[in-house]
This record gives structure tokens, C-alpha cells and sequence, in this order.
């Protein structure tokens, strides 16, 4: 639970009450590889942190084809805020890579985590500033930025992350098929 503790103090501090009430709210759940946190037309209900493993966002087109938006690594919040505030069915899908580990919070016991916590709310109110901009800056770059600058963005990203995504996964969160991807690489590689 610390390292949950410890990202929830990225952007407010916890006393002592605020830190076991944490730790009887939240529990540990394991989503084996390719099993899902959300499927599309559920409701979100689950606010998360990941502990260690890497989940992929997604969505699906008119085809039935998922189209990747997003992933989330370890020292993540991870949710579909749309449908976890909202409380309407999500259009999203958020599966494992590799097997993940996150510590999750149910919607009922998050609005106590806003009410009790001491700096509940200023958490919740932080963090999603910095969804919304992130949100907004991915929406901009998509229709700027041409595949190639998309294929840097990511890299600039998710460095960190490349080793352990399937191509075909950073080629669908580009927007280009694989084989685009593989020219990209090169393309980039000769300069």
C-alpha cells in the first residue's frame, strides 16, 4: 500500500487517519494477462492504482476492431472516469498486458474517500486536472501531429514501457497498421 500512499502524496499530504483509512478502503486485486478491469457496456466501478503490470485502454470501432487509446503501468491511477463519475455504461475496454497487480477502490467508497480523507477532495480535484489536460493534449497531438510525430510522442512516453508492448498495440495507438509502423521505425532509424 505504500506505493499507493506514496502517489496519492504526489499531489496532497495524508495524516495518520488518512492513511488507515486508506488502507481498510482499498484492496489488492490481481487481473491475470489478457483478462479485463472493464469491458465495454459495463459500468466502471473500480478506481485503481497499479501496483506492478501494464493494462491497455481501448475502444472499438464500427468493425469490432480495438482501437488503443491509452496504457497504464505500475505507479498509475487507472479508470474510466467518463463512466465512474458519470455512472453510465463505459465504451471502453481496460485489459491486462502481462499479469497486473492493482489496489482498487469501489464508486460508493470513493465518495467517502472525498468526505473523510482530510484532503479528499482537493485529491480527486487535482487529479483530474491532470487527466483533463493530458486528455486534451493526446486529442490535439491525434489530429496535428503526423504518424511519425505520434510514433515520437510515444516513444518520449512510454520508453520505459516499449520493450513490454506488442507492436501491433503501438501501432493501433498511433492510428497506422503495423507494417506503416515498421516504415516509421526505419524511417526514423536512417536520420
Amino acid at each position: 500500500m505504500q506505493n499507493l500512499i506514496n502517489a496519492i502524496e504526489r499531489y496532497v499530504h495524508l495524516n495518520t487517519n488518512d492513511i488507515e483509512w486508506i488502507n481498510n478502503h482499498f484492496e489488492i486485486k490481481i487481473i491475470p494477462k489478457n483478462g479485463c478491469l472493464l469491458k465495454p457496456g459495463l459500468i466502471c466501478n473500480s478506481f485503481a492504482f497499479v501496483r506492478n503490470g501494464l493494462l491497455r485502454h481501448s475502444i472499438f470501432d464500427e468493425d469490432g476492431v480495438a482501437k488503443t487509446i491509452y496504457f497504464s503501468a505500475e505507479n498509475e491511477f487507472v479508470c474510466d472516469y467518463e463512466s465512474f463519475y458519470g455512472r453510465q455504461p463505459s465504451i471502453k475496454q481496460i485489459a491486462a498486458i502481462e499479469e497486473t497487480t492493482i489496489i482498487a477502490i469501489s464508486y460508493s467508497n470513493m465518495q467517502l474517500f472525498y468526505s473523510q480523507i482530510s484532503v479528499g477532495e482537493r485529491f480527486g480535484r487535482l487529479l483530474s486536472e491532470e487527466v483533463f489536460n493530458n486528455v486534451l493534449r493526446h486529442v490535439v497531438a491525434m489530429h496535428t501531429n503526423s504518424a511519425e510525430e505520434l510514433y515520437l510522442n510515444f516513444i518520449s512516453a512510454y520508453s520505459h514501457l516499449q520493450q513490454r508492448i506488442p507492436q501491433y498495440f503501438i501501432a493501433s495507438f498511433v492510428g497506422v497498421t503495423p507494417q506503416s509502423l515498421s516504415r516509421i521505425r526505419r524511417n526514423i532509424a536512417k536520420k
